[in-house]
This record gives structure tokens, C-alpha cells and sequence, in this order.
């Protein structure tokens, strides 16, 4: 869109309401009449026609059939990086622009949520947290059961050395680990840290921690010949995009031992209309009967912090955007 929206007071549907602070909500009542609701998918394909500007998260799956119905839509915003519950080529094809947190780099510098929930997963994958929390429930004492291990002078492999995978090497080197990193782009190594192959990471790594967006060089990448190269024993961490790794190849790997224990927070079909889909993942039945497996439901941006943070950006990046002063 290469004009700016006429002069009327438009109209916005804020579809997740609940996340947006009063100090949020002011800023957005600024823009336009704006109703806010907990939209579901029904709610969405009866009113969206009704709409110039739509805010999500990720409650919605932003498809075909609704953005067909959309025919008023100019804006959908949503305060995120990732766009995979957006069908972005129908969008674009339809003059929908996205308004997101992608490429916002001196932005997201601020935000350091999913790299902290990404090491506390690991501790709580090494040192047996959720397991040894049951036990006590259960009314069980017992420390002899829960051995865990140490993670100075482990190796940490950071696959994608962007914000996220910079933020997690800082942990590990506070925590005495060696960091190894693989990217496609190249960077210094001021700070300590090893460029190396893919395959190479994965052969040393005892820790592998993902952060790579996922796009279609990146989609089912960890599959499992990937696994296969990994160190026997390792440690696998995903709080990227859960399409990136073939979930029954990570089955297969910490069956085998190759992967000793793995947390994800994100899955391959949570995007999926499918209402059973949870029921139905592969992963979710994996980890009710194992317990070297932690699932988290996506809540690697979610602290009171970050999300006010990105909410007040993201409505003022709309605003911006509204008066044709466009800011990537």
C-alpha cells in the first residue's frame, strides 16, 4: 500500500485483548474506533469484513479463507517475529500489509525472553527440575535419584547466531561453557566464540541450543541424518520454530540416547486448525509416558516485560505506518 488511509476514524479489532495493558490500549484508542475481544476463529469469519487494521498474536492462524473474507482489511499487526500463522503470499496478493517485529533489530536487542526461558529449560533439563518437583508432590524425598550434570567446560553449539543465539552464548559463557556457533552470515570472534560448519557443531556439541527463523531453507532442517551427526548424550534445546525439526526424528534420537533429553517450546503443527492437533502430536504423547522431554506451550516471548514492551512498539510502528512515515 503506497497511499495513506483517508481521514475517517478507522476501524481496528484488537483480537487478543488480554495481553494489551491499559497503557496499551490508550495508545491504540488513539488510532482509530477499536474493538477489543478474545477472538476465536468463528468470531474472526464473521466480523473481520467489518475491519481496516487487525492486531493478533498467536492465538489465531491468519489463513486463506479468512483473509478472503478480509475485504476491507489494509493492516494486520501482530508483535511478533515469526509470520508462520499468517498466510503472508495471500496477504500480499489481497494489498494486506504486515506489520511485525521482524527486522526491528534495535529493538529486539531490548528483548531477552526467549533466550532466558531457552537456559532455564536447559537447567531444568540437566538438573531433572520437573521430575524432582513430582516426586516431592508425591510425597517422595529422595535426592539419589536426581544425579544431574554440570555444565561447566561443556560445549554449547548456538545454531543460528543471531539475537537470540548471542544472548544464550552469553549464558554459557558465564556459566564456563566453550561456545561454538554456526550461521550463515560471518562474524568476528570477539567474543570468544567458534565459527565452525554445521556438521562440526553437532559432532562436538554437548549442548545444542536452536535459533534459526524458519523460512524454506530452514523448514524440517534438523531431520533425522542431522540427528544421526549429533554427539551421543547430548542435550537439545528448541525455542525457534517447531517446523524446523522433524519431530519423529527427535523421537527416534532420544530413544536411541543419541539425544539424552531435549525441551521444546515450540511444535510443528501449532499452527494447525485442527482442533485435536495437540492430542495428536507426536512429541506431546512422546513426553506423557517419558520424562526426557519438556514441552512448554510457546511461551518464550511471554513475560509481563516483553510483551508491554512489544505491544506499545508494534502500536506505535502502526501509528507511523497510518501517517505514511513508514520506519523498518
Amino acid at each position: 500500500m503506497t497511499g495513506s488511509i483517508s481521514n475517517h476514524e478507522l476501524c481496528i479489532l484488537n483480537t487478543e485483548c488480554g495481553r494489551f495493558s491499559d497503557a496499551a490500549i490508550k495508545e491504540i484508542e488513539k488510532l482509530g474506533d477499536v474493538t477489543h475481544v478474545e477472538a476465536d476463529r468463528s468470531y474472526l469469519l464473521e466480523n473481520v469484513v467489518n475491519y481496516e487494521i487487525m492486531l493478533i498474536a498467536l492465538h489465531n492462524t491468519i489463513d486463506r479463507e479468512i483473509l478472503e473474507r478480509a475485504t476491507n482489511l489494509k493492516y494486520i499487526v501482530t508483535p511478533t517475529t515469526g509470520h508462520n500463522h499468517i498466510d503472508c503470499d495471500f496477504a500480499k496478493e489481497k494489498g494486506i500489509q504486515i506489520i511485525s517485529l521482524r527486522g526491528e533489530t534495535e529493538f529486539l536487542e531490548t528483548i531477552r525472553a526467549t533466550a532466558d526461558l531457552a537456559w532455564g529449560l536447559l537447567l531444568s533439563l540437566i538438573r531433572h527440575i520437573p521430575s524432582a518437583h513430582q516426586d516431592v508432590l508425591n510425597a517422595q524425598w529422595d535426592r539419589n535419584k536426581y544425579y544431574g550434570n554440570e555444565l561447566k567446560a561443556k560445549v554449547l553449539g548456538v545454531i543460528g547466531y543471531g539475537r537470540l543465539g548471542k544472548m544464550v552464548a552469553q549464558y554459557g559463557r558465564a556459566f564456563g561453557m566453550f561456545i561454538l556457533a554456526y550461521d550463515q552470515h560471518k562474524f568476528s570472534n570477539k567474543e570468544n566464540t567458534e565459527f565452525v560448519g554445521l556438521d562440526e557443531l553437532l559432532s562436538r556439541s554437548d549442548v545444542i541450543s536452536l535459533h534459526l527463523p524458519l523460512n524454506k531453507h530452514t523448514n524440517q532442517m534438523l531431520d533425522q541424518n542431522l540427528f544421526q551427526k549429533m554427539k551421543e548424550g547430548m542435550v537439545f534445546i528448541n525455542t525457534a520454530r517447531g517446523e524446523i525439526v522433524d519431530e519423529g526424528a527427535l523421537i527416534e534420537a532420544l530413544k536411541s540416547g543419541k539425544v539424552a533429553s531435549a525441551a521444546t517450546d515450540v511444535l510443528a503443527d501449532e499452527v494447525s486448525l485442527d482442533q485435536d492437533w495437540l492430542k495428536n502430536n507426536k512429541l506431546v504423547n512422546y513426553a506423557r509416558s517419558n520424562k526426557n522431554l519438556i514441552i512448554t506451550p510457546h511461551i518464550g516471548g511471554v513475560t509481563y516485560e516483553s510483551v508491554e514492551q512489544a505491544n506499545i512498539f508494534i502500536i506505535h510502528k502502526l501509528g507511523h505506518y497510518i501517517r505514511n512515515e513508514k520506519i523498518l
